[in-house]
């Protein structure tokens, strides 16, 4: 009954268009443990709510030099070296802000419908667990939570942060507190939506016994399932962890999701957990001009020429990278696709979270 449900929601939410996320891309958590839902209050407390937004991604291959000595002659084969850095173009952060914006109202809105009353920053900061921690104000977008990402976050919503680097990187726990902050304020919902939307693959290979190397991309708009954020060479190992140790509470590792925990049982284990998640990457179709580049460098070539893009200086701490090519998108095509898989998530996640909530 439930999956059908979730069905009929996400087809009524998509009568005049396709969806962009359905039932088959979404894994749906349904736990409740000693009829916690029944003891909760009907009150939301929002932890987090962000998107992150891939801009820049940069790969590099290479080759060693070698000399080959013969009876008559030396034969030097020099080196090579192949770097790519694709930057995104098309969009900027007030996009981003207005999708994220916009989902955040609607996130709301939808919440308040259903009869959940939305719990203050102010309210939610008296607890013991946040004595520590810093007050981040919403709607400024920052570079520092994984390289080569703009996260942003709504416009008038506050979070806490455990604690943020030199940096400005947010730090947090170890392990999810989702399920003790909510004891603490009484068995509230607490609620994190996240959603990550790369736009590159990069794939650098390098052979001594061929004498290149060679970066190739591969671009198109995705909904990521899950990220390791602390891992700068995303382009190798960015989805080395598995999707299960994702956790909004633990800061670097991050997943697509909307999530409602309540009550806390052993090792930060929630009472009740009602969550939509992605089973794996989805991608948008018709966003991006290019769908792929590719760069190669021999040895026998002795000058490596770049493309006629424009060069862009992008600074991160007392690193330059430059972008040697620029993926041009569909500014309309990119927002409407990013906006839609949001509201198909959460579309489902507040479904989801209602009946379990609603069911006595």
């Amino acid at each position: 009954m439930k999956n059908l449900l979730l069905v009929c929601v996400l087809l009524f939410s998509n009568v005049f268009s396709e969806p962009f996320l359905t039932e088959k891309d979404m894994k749906v958590t349904s736990y409740v443990k000693k009829k916690q839902h029944r003891k909760a209050p009907k009150k939301v407390y929002i932890r987090s709510f962000k998107a992150l937004f891939e801009v820049f991604e940069e790969a590099e291959a290479s080759t060693m030099g070698k000399r080959n000595e013969r009876a008559n002659r030396t034969t030097f084969t020099s080196g090579t070296s192949t770097r790519m850095g694709v930057q995104i173009a098309g969009v900027d952060v007030e996009d981003f802000q207005k999708v994220i914006d916009d989902a955040y109202k609607s996130f709301v809105d939808q919440l308040k419908e259903q009869g959940f009353e939305i719990m203050t920053i102010e309210e939610a900061s008296k607890i013991e667990l946040y004595s520590d921690y810093t007050r981040v104000q919403g709607g400024a977008s920052s570079d520092a939570q994984a390289t080569g990402f703009v996260m942003v976050t709504p416009q008038g919503f506050d979070y806490m942060v455990k604690r943020i680097s030199k940096n400005g990187k947010e730090k947090g726990t170890f392990m999810d507190l989702g399920p003790k902050i909510s004891k603490e304020l009484g068995d509230v919902y607490v609620a994190d939506a996240i959603f990550i939307f790369p736009f590159v693959e990069l794939s650098a290979k390098s052979s001594s016994l061929a004498n290149m190397s060679s970066v190739k991309a591969k671009i198109g708009l995705e909904m990521e399932s899950f990220m390791n954020a602390s891992i700068t060479n995303e382009q190798d190992s960015w989805k080395s962890l598995a999707s299960g140790f994702t956790s909004p509470g633990t800061s670097d590792l991050l997943s697509s999701q909307i999530r409602f925990v309540s009550g806390g049982d052993f090792a930060n284990n929630p009472f009740f957990d009602a969550k939509v998640e992605l089973k794996k990457t989805v991608g948008f179709d018709d966003v991006f001009k290019d769908k792929k580049i590719k760069e190669v460098t021999s040895a026998q070539v002795e000058v490596f020429e770049k493309t006629a893009y424009n060069r862009l200086i992008m600074v991160s701490g007392d690193e330059k990278s430059v972008a040697s090519h620029f993926a041009e998108c569909d500014q309309e095509a990119y927002v409407t696709a990013a906006s839609g898989a949001i509201k198909d998530m959460m579309a489902a996640g507040i479904t989801n979270f209602e009946e379990m909530a609603n069911d006595k």
